[in-house]
């Protein structure tokens, strides 16, 4: 089972990287002003993907695991505050040696929220306490439409000409995201059991969105000629770094959560709810945050999503290497408590 859903989410990698060589081969049908219109079209994706996030959220579910307060404020502690820090201290000893895109692009990886489809199932295949990380995966992206533009606008250092005032931001992603997971929720008493018997198509569907949204900023990237400064040297010391970050962060939250946990089975959720990042939001919220901004860091729009691309596939590498190890953990910790 573990292995099954390793490569159904790979599968959506190798799709990704499907968008970004369709970008490079025709970029023009993608670009703003381009026949799709992706100034427009882009924008109705992002919302589109949020309300089918809202029509899933589980909330009966969600409301049901509230009640572990201290697991979930370490989650999000780990999520806004631990993983933020820890990647600025990265970027001091290494941000000269990569593209300030790139850079800027690891410090948005670092203040976004974590997966919720991705932590949630590799919690329950561990033996972990699979309804904890329902609640604090849905809270970390709910607190992210608005703690992930606070952080980037004071964390990221853009000169682009023209500021956009932090209020403006949040109303553009409340309109774009937030509002639309709102809707969903409100609509989902009425079609729940239609959700649940096409849970498959709808999560299609959003990939299908996210990847043409992907296409888009690349589609961009690439006419602006940003790619023709960026060599694969370069982007093999993204990845190197996005490895270095993922372990590092990694260790932090499993050597700290028992902080936090009562038992191991806590343990487990709080390391993949802690330690991942989505995908799934990050996109579709880049492309709203950082249209805001003219110039440079408008253009460089591809460059910032390729640490979110990297780390996607090597949080579900490192998770699938280190899911039996839990499994096989928790089944001695039984036999010895049953002696």
């Amino acid at each position: 089972m573990l292995r099954t859903q390793f490569y159904k989410s790979q599968s959506f990698t190798f799709a990704i990287i499907g968008a970004v060589l369709a970008a490079i081969a025709i970029p023009d049908l993608g670009i703003k002003g381009g026949p799709l219109k992706t100034e427009i079209s882009t924008k109705i994706a992002v919302a589109l993907i949020f309300l089918i996030q809202g029509l899933s959220f589980p909330t009966r579910q969600i409301a049901k695991s509230a009640a572990k307060l201290r697991l979930h404020i370490f989650c999000q502690i780990s999520i806004f505050v631990a993983a933020p820090f820890l990647m600025m201290g990265l970027l001091a000893f290494v941000g000269d040696w990569i593209h300030p895109g790139i850079s800027s692009g690891f410090i948005y990886l670092a203040v976004l929220p974590t997966t919720i489809s991705s932590a949630i199932v590799m919690t329950g295949n561990s033996d972990g306490d699979s309804s904890s990380a329902l609640f604090s995966t849905t809270l970390s992206n709910l607190l992210g439409v608005f703690i992930t533009p606070l952080l980037c606008t004071r964390l990221l250092d853009i000169s682009a000409g023209e500021s956009i005032a932090l209020g403006t931001l949040i109303a553009k992603l409340s309109l774009f995201v937030f509002l639309p997971i709102i809707l969903g929720q409100l609509i989902r008493p009425f079609v729940r059991d239609w959700m649940q018997n096409s849970k498959k198509q709808f999560k299609s569907l959003s990939n299908s969105f996210i990847l043409f949204v992907v296409y888009a900023a690349f589609c961009n990237s690439v006419k602006n000629g940003i790619w023709m400064e960026v060599g694969l040297l370069e982007i093999g010391v993204t990845l190197a770094i996005t490895m270095m970050y993922l372990i590092a962060l990694s260790a932090f939250v499993w050597l700290t959560s028992p902080i936090a946990a009562k038992n191991r089975s806590e343990q487990i959720a709080i390391f993949f709810c802690g330690s991942q990042k989505t995908l799934a939001a990050g996109v579709p919220m880049a492309s709203v945050i950082f249209a805001h901004y003219h110039g440079e860091v408008s253009i460089m729009h591809g460059l910032i999503i390729l640490p979110l691309m990297c780390y996607h596939p090597l949080q579900l590498l490192l998770a699938g290497a280190i899911s039996p190890h839990f499994v096989e953990a928790q089944k001695k910790a039984v036999a010895t408590n049953a002696d």
